[in-house]
């Protein structure tokens, strides 16, 4: 053979390497956004109306174990909670858990105080 055989292939190793370290740099920054909370930087402080994000919040969060119209499931009815739960009682539980319940943690404290209004407003 004549010439430089092993030229071509030499370029495309280089071109092959430069592009493997660069991707790689890209990753890295992807990889690093991935990682952010998402929760820390959207937690809101609080509602405008937190009895309505709080029915979002329920239908989101709760209709899994307590039914649709959370008179009960899997879980119990949470209809009727006036004068036996307290806002700040409901909210305890949502974060922490009681008896079978686990705690919800994908919630902070103003979305399980949202919660807990709606369903104290649902029970009068």
């Amino acid at each position: 053979m004549k010439g430089r055989p092993l030229l071509p292939f030499a370029v495309t190793a280089i071109v092959g390497i430069l592009l493997m370290i660069s991707l790689s740099i890209v990753g890295l920054n992807q990889r690093a956004e991935m990682n952010a909370d998402p929760a820390e930087e959207e937690a809101p402080t609080e509602f405008e109306d937190p009895v309505t994000a709080g029915q979002e919040l329920a239908q989101q969060s709760c209709i899994g174990c307590h039914g649709g119209d959370l008179g009960g499931g899997a879980g119990p009815a949470l209809t009727g909670l006036d004068g036996v739960y307290s806002v700040e009682e409901i909210a305890d539980i949502i974060l922490n858990g009681k008896g079978s319940m686990p705690a919800i943690t994908n919630l902070n404290d103003v979305e399980a105080d949202a919660i807990a209004q709606y369903l104290l407003a649902e029970a009068q």
